[in-house]
């Protein structure tokens, strides 16, 4: 699919038709110059791409008609979710954001660790910088940002996942990340952890390993906690 992608509320489509509004209305009229008769493409984010011809232009709406309908346009054959601690530098964890979304990720939680600095994200930005992201590498599903959780009850209530993942430096180079995937292939979902710029603590590392979580290694180097995520993230994706 090649073209401009938008983004829809569910509420604004309605039977064969749909509607945008606000910042979707402004950067398609405005700064695109769409008119009737144009041809994009436009997403609910919850797995629906539409094909749309734009019908009507208003004063602070654009309407348009469906033309056809895709589902998972642009998504992994596995459920990924990135669990990954808030990081000194912010704008760390915003790079990371916006990879995850273009790699393919369903949801993403923020974390926070024993070694964890910061004491609050910034959720609004995050989930904008997943929006733009979503529609600039033409995806279909929007990840969920989560609320901030404590890595205590993410190992709690991790069982769902039929995959966990726990990155760390001090894993033995035998359980490489791509070995440890090819003996999972069959994995529906994958829940990947990546900890603070200090890593894990001993005791998170010991109750994590204790509730199934597979510790593994990204390769000979240390790598920054941001890296390490996209890195991760990347082997994921490619393996399936």
């Amino acid at each position: 699919m090649n073209g401009e992608y938008f983004h829809v509320r569910q509420g604004d489509v309605r039977g064969d038709s749909l509607v945008l509004r606000d910042e979707e209305f402004s950067h398609c009229i405005r700064v695109l110059r769409k008119k009737p008769g144009d041809h994009i493409w436009v997403s609910d984010g919850d797995d629906t791409m539409f094909e749309v011809m734009i019908t009507k232009v208003r004063k602070d709406s654009v309407e348009g008609t469906i033309l056809g309908t895709t589902m998972r346009h642009g998504e992994p054959k596995v459920d990924i979710t990135l669990a990954l601690s808030l990081l000194k530098n912010p704008s760390r964890v915003e790079v990371v954001v916006e990879k995850a979304t273009e790699l393919g990720v369903r949801s993403i939680i923020p974390l926070h660790c024993e070694r964890t600095i910061p004491r609050h994200e910034r959720h609004e930005r995050l989930e904008k910088i997943a929006l733009a992201a979503m529609k600039q590498c033409g995806r279909s599903h929007l990840p969920s940002i989560y609320a901030l959780t404590d890595f205590r009850a993410l190992v709690e209530h991790a069982g769902e996942y039929s995959l966990r993942l726990l990155p760390h430096e001090k894993t033995e180079q035998s359980h490489f990340l791509g070995s440890v995937l090819a003996h999972h292939a069959k994995a529906k979902s994958v829940l990947v952890a990546i900890g603070p710029e200090g890593g894990f603590s001993e005791q998170e590392l010991e109750s994590a390993i204790a509730r199934g979580f597979v510790p593994v290694s990204l390769g000979p180097r240390r790598l920054r906690s941001d890296t390490a995520a996209i890195s991760a993230l990347s082997w994921i994706v490619g393996e399936w």
